[in-house]
């Protein structure tokens, strides 16, 4: 179905705590399967990071900026893009020009994303390499993530919505280290966003 490929830059020395990506993609995801896919990857990075401090700070960053964004998640796409609402965290940023793109150093990371499945079926996706540090994965949830929050305006207004479901869902059911939450955290987030919406179509969402 479709492919991401997505570069961790080495770093800057000038700006040591920048953290550089740039995402390629081969084949077609319908725009609607984005925050599913990334759904996906993120239940399965914060089960593969376990109970560690790179994963809470991950947690952390996400949750802050998607309380932030929830009230503005129906505003149009230019104005938030425009207003910076839509840049994920302070530490990375999405190489989206290819004449900024860094040049080629020995040490960038490339990490592949293949999504399989049928249109209109939930996807499946595959990481590759398996072996990642806790930091890369972090870098390949917000990277991926930033760059659909700037090419898709449905993936933008869903994305607050799925990370605060994922949130209660872990608060309320499953840690985000655990089995269950790795298999049951995306579905759960699914469904809470399909019934906010539902909702806010018919104006009764408080």
């Amino acid at each position: 179905m479709a492919t991401f490929t997505i570069t961790l830059h080495s770093r800057d020395p000038e700006q040591p705590n920048l953290h550089k990506v740039s995402v390629a993609t081969e084949g077609e995801l319908p725009e609607y399967g984005q925050v599913w896919v990334w759904d996906l990857l993120y239940a399965r990075q914060l089960f593969a990071m376990g109970d560690t401090q790179i994963a809470h700070e991950l947690k952390e960053t996400l949750e802050l900026w998607a309380v932030n964004m929830s009230s503005k998640v129906f505003q149009p796409h230019g104005h938030i893009l425009a207003k910076g609402y839509l840049d994920l965290s302070e530490d990375l940023e999405l190489v989206t020009d290819d004449n900024a793109r860094p040049a080629a150093a020995d040490d960038d990371r490339e990490i592949v994303v293949h999504v399989s499945g049928q249109a209109g079926q939930l996807p499946d996706i595959s990481v590759e390499p398996d072996g990642l540090a806790a930091a890369e994965r972090r870098a390949l949830v917000l990277g991926l993530a930033q760059h659909f929050n700037f090419e898709n305006p449905m993936f933008a207004r869903e994305l607050p919505i799925h990370v605060l479901a994922m949130r209660k869902y872990h608060a309320d059911i499953n840690p985000p280290h655990s089995q269950e939450a790795k298999e049951e955290a995306p579905f759960f987030a699914i469904q809470k966003a399909m019934e906010y919406f539902q909702a806010a179509n018919q104006g009764t969402v408080q």
